[in-house]
């Protein structure tokens, strides 16, 4: 009988499947000068990605999730415009 090989090597684990949009990319593209290593840490919660991006600017960090493609919380919608 043959036994399949693994899909791993020994001692290796399978990469983790993340759901979760990841917005390192988005951010250093919109604002190039931001330490990644920094930006890596928190890449997936786009909470801490604005915290740390509202350290180097001045707009508000409703905009910069807007920016970032980021959900908007609590189901808010922007008012119309007439």
């Amino acid at each position: 009988m043959d036994n399949p090989k693994p899909a791993h090597p020994a001692g290796t684990r399978a990469p983790r499947s993340d759901t979760r949009p990841d917005y390192y990319f988005r951010a250093l593209a919109l604002w190039p000068r931001l330490e990644p290593m920094r930006l890596s840490r928190v890449r997936r919660d786009p909470r801490r990605v604005a915290a740390l991006i509202s350290q180097r600017t001045i707009l508000p960090r409703e905009s910069i999730l807007a920016l970032l493609g980021a959900p908007q919380e609590g189901g808010k919608k922007s008012p119309a415009r007439d």
